[in-house]
């Protein structure tokens, strides 16, 4: 997780840039990216720690973590991507919205389309909402076989520094 006091530069994206870009990010996590359209105006930034980030109408929509672009929050809050899903009981919101990984106990519901190493986004169980984005460290069917143990490494959750600098 990127640390974020300042975004260094920033500039805005040319169309064939961002193009580029949404297609690079797109086969990267293996959805689409919906509501942007030909009007729509990406900026390219930089925080202080190097680490880049795409950000649309002032919110950040994408941040890079370990030379992967990630989706925010606010970008799944607003339907932008539709990511692979995985639902933990209310017991574990506590723990994951404070920056746990998540442990299979705490799950409920696993959606098909996780693969080994992909992006999926962290819901409760009772609204749906997203309460982190993570790796999965298992298929779906592993996820389902295990009992125990950690199976989703948290990498952006709500209250961490992307989410509370995208508030202010």
């Amino acid at each position: 997780m990127p640390k974020i006091e300042r975004i260094k530069k920033r500039h805005l994206l040319k169309k064939r840039e961002q193009r580029d870009e949404i297609a690079k990010i797109e086969n990267e996590i293996g959805s689409s990216i919906m509501s942007l359209d030909s009007k729509s105006q990406l900026e390219g930034g930089i925080l202080d720690d190097g680490s880049r980030i795409l950000l649309l109408n002032g919110d950040i929509i994408f941040f890079q973590h370990e030379g992967r672009m990630f989706p925010t929050l606010r970008a799944l809050l607003n339907n932008l991507v539709d990511l692979p899903r995985v639902s933990v009981d209310m017991g574990a919101v506590k723990f994951v919205v404070n920056g746990a990984d998540i442990m299979r106990p705490g799950i409920t519901e696993v959606d098909n389309r996780i693969k080994e190493n992909s992006i999926v986004v962290v819901v409760d169980e009772n609204h749906g909402k997203p309460l982190a984005v993570g790796i999965s460290l298992k298929t779906a069917d592993e996820l389902r076989a295990a009992s125990s143990g950690k199976v989703i490494k948290s990498v952006h959750h709500i209250n961490d520094d992307l989410w509370v600098f995208g508030r202010s």
